[in-house]
């Protein structure tokens, strides 16, 4: 009968185990997790137009220069872009030129929204994609990295070098380093 006792005492009920509660806390930061994340998207049923056109936009990779360019919560927009043969102390590699882009950064979402100018590369007409360059030429406008809270917005300069006269130049936009989506700005 000791025996019987015993073998009932080491018997937990299943919610006394420790890997049942490690489960169910996984579960339930899964079903926060896509709650939040559903709750961001758009709703169809108070405005269908609207949330048809925002999904269209978002679907959109391809932008012209002046023309806001959405990806995820953040909204870009090439508002000028300028050539530069460099100073007498600065000057682009041989066959190269400077090319600033000006660039307005806005985060249309809910929660912070993080920006970089290692986010963005250039296009040439050769294929290749270039991180920006370091110069002085842009030094009062460039611009930094930091953070935008919803509704922030952020402007400044982005330098490549380029061949020079390339006329098929498109500006490469991800919303982070890491990320495979992007967005193309033709200059």
């Amino acid at each position: 009968m000791e025996k019987e006792q015993g073998n009932q005492k080491q018997k937990k009920p299943i919610y006394k185990k420790w890997w049942f509660w490690v489960i169910l806390i996984i579960i339930i930061v899964a079903v926060v997790y896509s709650s939040n994340n559903n709750s961001t998207e758009p709703s169809t049923s108070s405005a269908p137009s609207s949330s048809t056109e925002n999904k269209k936009q978002n679907e959109k990779t391809e932008f012209n220069k002046g023309e806001e360019a959405i990806l995820g919560n953040g909204a870009i927009t090439v508002t000028d872009v300028q050539i530069s043969q460099g100073t007498q102390f600065d000057k682009p590699k041989s066959g190269k030129e400077f090319v600033i882009v000006n660039v307005t950064i806005e985060n249309k979402g809910s929660k912070n929204l993080s920006y970089n100018p290692y986010y963005f590369k250039m296009q040439n007409s050769q294929g290749q994609q270039e991180s920006m360059t370091f110069t002085t030429v842009n030094s009062d406008s460039s611009l930094q990295s930091g953070e935008l809270i919803p509704g922030g917005k952020v402007s400044g300069t982005i330098a490549f070098e380029q061949p020079i006269g390339d006329t098929n130049l498109t500006l490469v936009y991800s919303d982070s380093i890491w990320s495979s989506k992007e967005l193309k700005i033709k200059l």
